[in-house]
């Protein structure tokens, strides 16, 4: 029985130890999945916030409650009056440039007279009342060239006639009015071709949506030159802002099926070039800034003396990284817009907890900006001061600096603090991480103060494609997405210096079909670019088309 009972009391031990090791298998389990949860929660959270939540941090409540009453006091005027936003005005504004209709409204028959006894009223004048009118005509031009018959005996022609209008495509149905029309409605505003087509049926011009393809890649073969007159000024350009968006191509050559292609941009100074390339590969970045695809580094300038130097601003896409880290002379300038989303995004997936430790990291980056504006504008006052003034621009500049150092160096003594400390939620652990991975090109805006801290340059030049993108959800075919590429390059550069696009894109058809139909070349081409136009010109580019 002794026997017995100690190897029963061996088989409890032993099966106390498997559940001992099961329970601690259990815990463990239990414990992944508990971090596995709370990082699904987090990202739900995150992803409702971008689906559901405002598309504008402006009017993110305050984390601490803070200057809530203090905005509002410098919002109203105390009267009981709404608050003003950002954009109010102080009243109408100015159409006295628009063209001006009368419309006279009497009463029937003119005049008035007594009801009672018939005498007429004596004329008092006019109340005059102004209101803005919208109307899209479309319109058949019937152009009238005028012919002669000789009436002497001179060896010239019997017959002359006079010259006709100048048509960009020589056998086309619309006038170079129109195609700009076209152009600017199609990817300036973003509009389908479907929503053009019925657009123009309504106001009674039934038009054909192949006539409409084929007009739109006629006028795209005249765009061509201003393309690459644009792309090489951009990539000659010393500072880029980059990024990329997905675009849809329905029809590739290869392939069956809808195809994911990518939209690059590459703003310069003075240029917004877009790219449409089938890859996201670094090979885009590479053939625009001039890196060789063996050595990775830049290719010279054509002085001879080595590597140019290029500053590219971009988010934290590795193929920018790869490229600074290989090239010599690049140097990456990351976005500060988003890292800051991260710690906003951190916020979101952990409001409990993280709330108050959001709202001290956006004031920290709001520092920063601020620090950053002075630096701007210390650095702007000294390029070109006055003698009796350099001296004090100089020592405005050193404060400035001084001002971005400190800033700086809180976000850096912040970020090793807190990455130190246990027991930080995992949201905010990603933050800071990304936020050390990406700090060496962060912190290299101090020596480009002329350069913004974020990319929203580059982000904004896309949202015009985006629109697009979402109105027509893509192109159909690879031709159709490399004209859209091209429209957006050659309308964006014009916008960039103030042009309005049709009235820049009718006068550039007109020169083409002057010159016969054919893309323009030499000082003719020459004149069209913004930077190499003619003050006159760009003056009258710049105002809206005249009526008629």
């Amino acid at each position: 029985m002794l026997a017995t009972a100690l190897e029963a009391n061996e088989r409890l031990a032993r099966l106390a130890e498997e559940l001992r090791a099961e329970n601690a298998r259990l815990r463990e389990e239990l414990a992944c999945r508990d971090a596995e949860l709370e990082r699904v929660t987090a990202e739900l959270a995150v992803l409702k916030r971008l689906v559901f939540g405002r598309s504008s941090e402006r009017a993110r409540p305050d984390a601490a409650g803070s200057g809530g009453d203090e905005s509002r006091d410098r919002a109203g005027d105390g009267k009981g009056s709404k608050p003003r936003g950002p954009g109010a005005r102080a009243g109408r504004r100015d159409y006295s440039h628009l063209p001006r209709v009368e419309v006279i409204w009497d009463f029937e028959g003119g005049g008035y007279c007594c009801p009672e006894c018939g005498e007429p009223f004596t004329r008092l004048g006019d109340h005059v009342v102004e209101q803005l009118d919208w109307q899209v005509v479309v319109r058949l031009v019937a152009h009238c060239r005028r012919r002669y018959r000789r009436a002497c005996r001179c060896p010239v022609p019997v017959t002359v006639m006079a010259p006709g209008p100048p048509k960009a495509i020589g056998k086309g149905l619309v006038t170079n009015g129109f195609i700009a029309m076209l152009l600017t409605e199609r990817y300036v505003a973003g509009r389908s071709q479907n929503s053009l087509v019925t657009g123009l049926a309504r106001h009674g011009a039934e038009i054909s949506p192949a006539t409409l393809t084929g007009t739109c890649a006629q006028a795209g073969a005249l765009l061509a030159p201003l393309e690459d007159a644009v792309t090489g000024r951009s990539r000659d350009s010393w500072h880029l802002h980059a990024d990329e968006t997905s675009w849809h191509v329905f029809a590739p050559r290869e392939g069956d099926g809808p195809a994911r292609w990518w939209l690059w941009v590459f703003l310069g100074p003075d240029t917004a070039c877009f790219v449409m390339d089938p890859t996201r590969a670094g090979s885009v970045l590479a053939r625009h800034a001039g890196i060789d695809g063996e050595t990775g580094q830049l290719t010279g300038d054509g002085d001879g003396e080595g590597p140019r130097q290029l500053v590219v601003s971009s988010d934290f896409y590795s193929v920018y990284a790869s490229a600074g880290k290989k090239a010599d002379g690049l140097v990456n300038l990351y976005c500060w817009a988003h890292i800051r989303r991260h710690f906003v995004r951190a916020g979101d997936a952990n409001p409990a907890q993280l709330t108050y430790w959001t709202a001290a990291w956006l004031d920290r980056i709001k520092a920063l900006y601020a620090a950053h504006e002075e630096l701007m504008a210390a650095w702007a006052g000294t390029a070109a001061p006055a003698p009796q003034a350099a001296e004090a621009a100089a020592a405005r500049l050193e404060e400035a600096r001084a001002r971005w150092d400190d800033a700086l160096a809180a976000i850096d003594t912040a970020r090793k603090e807190q990455m130190a400390a246990p027991g930080l939620q995992e949201p905010a652990k990603k933050a800071l991480a990304t936020l050390d991975r990406e700090w060496d090109g962060l912190a290299c805006h101090r020596g480009y103060p002329m350069i913004s801290l974020d990319n929203n340059a580059a982000e904004r030049a896309l949202r015009r494609p985006v629109v697009t993108r979402k109105n027509a959800y893509g192109s159909r075919n690879e031709d159709a997405a490399r004209l859209a590429a091209r429209m957006w390059t050659v309308t964006a550069t014009a916008e960039m210096a103030g042009l309005n696009a049709l009235t820049y894109l009718t006068a550039y058809l007109d020169a083409c079909g002057r010159n016969g139909g054919k893309p323009l070349t030499g000082p003719g081409l020459e004149r069209f670019l913004p930077w190499n136009a003619e003050s006159a010109d760009l003056r009258a580019w710049a105002q809206p088309p005249p009526p008629g």
